[in-house]
């Protein structure tokens, strides 16, 4: 994967969005929804770290 950008469906009806960091060229940001209810984690997050993520929920 090596741009992670997209939306991924999580374990308990949870979706995952990941978009490019506008203030980081090389970064990404996260968005989980669920039930509603919307997480936004903004920062540069690396494509290492988003796989990282996407290992431990899918």
């Amino acid at each position: 994967m090596k741009s992670p950008v997209g939306t991924y469906e999580l374990p308990g009806g949870a979706v995952l969005r990941v978009f490019a960091d506008h203030g980081d060229s090389d970064g990404y940001g996260l968005e989980i929804t669920r039930d509603g209810e919307t997480v936004r984690y903004d920062g540069g997050h690396s494509a290492r770290e988003v796989r990282a993520f996407l290992g431990l929920f899918t």
